[in-house]
């Protein structure tokens, strides 16, 4: 498992995808800031729960801000990552040489979260950064204890787009095919993101709403006490979510004929 990490992590320097990656979210947070900026200039007013991030204290919630934008840059990378693999046929290498299925799947999961972390670490702290030299670093209304509230937010938030994550990487090993696998994580994204609101229609299945990660990243106000007292609630819908996913995706793998 050490080795196939080790061997991740050498293919990632060396792949021109991870800094385009990093580089997005490098970028993204830098230019919504001039942007934030510009619309002061002309007259409007930036609201909190509008826009999510109107200054540094705020910046802890780039992840919410840009949940979309950030899933459809990881599931691209992932679509990649992984079925470069089965297309160039180097999945085989790593097979022949005895190596675990298991361990290759958790390998490539365990790789595709450290991005994840690292690119949400990327983010979040260039948006505070950009915004508190901006508008400075402020404050956020009905929050007392920032640092500990900044702590549980980033978690939380990483956690809800890893339960993605985890979705997208099992299904890269289910279609073998990146260009595949880009159109199913679209379709999962898209579906799950824009189509749970729609149990809230009816009383008996209102509750379905809550089943999906990206329910409580998308349509949660991150600042709104109610919503940060259903922290554990989001916490164990993304640890159910990264466990089921990734059960399937090993156990659909270990089945697979690699031709």
């Amino acid at each position: 498992m050490l080795n196939l990490l080790a061997a991740e992590k050498i293919k990632l320097l060396r792949s021109k995808k991870l800094w385009i990656v990093l580089g997005i979210l490098l970028l993204l947070p830098i230019l919504q800031a001039a942007n934030s900026q510009l619309v002061v200039h002309y007259g409007e007013e930036l609201v909190q729960s509008i826009d999510t991030v109107i200054n540094g204290a705020t910046g802890i919630l780039m992840m919410e801000k840009n949940g979309l934008t950030v899933l459809l840059v990881i599931c691209v990378f992932i679509s990649f990552f992984i079925g470069d693999e089965f297309q160039n046929g180097t999945i085989r290498n790593a097979l022949s040489l005895g190596r675990s299925r298991t361990h290759f799947y958790l390998s490539k999961l365990t790789a595709s979260a450290l991005l994840t972390l690292i690119g949400a670490i990327v983010l979040t702290t260039f948006g505070m950064i950009s915004y508190s030299i901006t508008f400075g670093f402020g404050e956020i209304a009905e929050i007392n204890h920032y640092f500990s509230y900044a702590v549980k937010t980033f978690i939380t938030l990483y956690l809800l787009i890893l339960a993605n994550v985890s979705i997208y990487v099992m299904l890269s090993f289910l279609t073998k095919n990146s260009g595949v696998s880009m159109v199913w994580s679209f379709v999962y994204t898209i579906g799950t993101g824009f189509g749970a609101p729609v149990f809230q229609q009816t009383e008996h299945f209102k509750q379905i709403t809550y089943w999906f990660a990206e329910a409580f990243l998308f349509y949660s106000d991150f600042a709104n006490p109610a919503d940060i007292a259903r922290y554990p609630e989001m916490m164990l819908v993304s640890f159910i979510t990264i466990v089921l996913s990734s059960i399937i995706g090993i156990l659909l793998f270990t089945r697979t004929d690699i031709k």
